[in-house]
């Protein structure tokens, strides 16, 4: 059950992700060409695709934990023998987890600090706060990936072996 949650949650971020992508790519080329052909612009795109791309970013951090996609040194995960490489493991997961957790737990201060005043953004007089939510939403979605993780790496499951060829 849990990994139906886990593939649809990674289903649903690649495709916010990847509508973020092609929203801000699309806004940009709008801008570009109503600039170049009507001498006209929209004051409120470059701000839209800003902070589209703010939300790609945060977004995308979930995602390149599960894949295990960020950059990483991993001199000693190379060189330590297999019991010491699992605590370092451990370790790494445990901090990364904490710094998840402090973005929720600051990112949703700040959310509510600008939710309480009721700052709007510049140009599309949006809520700030929908765009500062990215941060902790991201924290959230990290925790929940860095706890797969952190299962994996004290749980590994045995490699299948494959399945024999028959000849005939």
């Amino acid at each position: 059950m849990w990994q139906r949650f886990s593939d649809g949650l990674a289903k649903l971020e690649a495709a916010a992700v990847g509508s973020l992508i092609l929203f801000a790519a699309l806004m940009l080329c709008v801008q570009i060409s109503a600039r170049a052909l009507f001498n006209f612009s929209f004051s409120w795109a470059e701000e839209s695709v800003r902070y589209a791309i703010i939300w790609m970013v945060f977004l995308s951090c979930g995602l390149a934990f599960r894949k295990d996609a960020h950059i990483s040194i991993d001199v000693l995960r190379q060189i330590l023998p297999g019991p010491a490489r699992k605590t370092l493991e451990v370790l790494i997961t445990l901090a990364c987890a904490a710094l998840a957790g402090l973005l929720v737990w600051y990112g949703g201060a700040m959310v509510q600090t600008l939710h309480r005043f009721g700052q709007v953004s510049p140009a599309m007089e949006a809520p700030m706060y929908w765009f500062y939510l990215a941060i902790p939403v991201s924290g959230v979605l990290m925790l929940i990936r860095l706890a797969e993780s952190l299962v994996r790496i004290l749980h590994p499951r045995p490699a299948r072996e494959p399945a024999p060829v028959l000849a005939g």
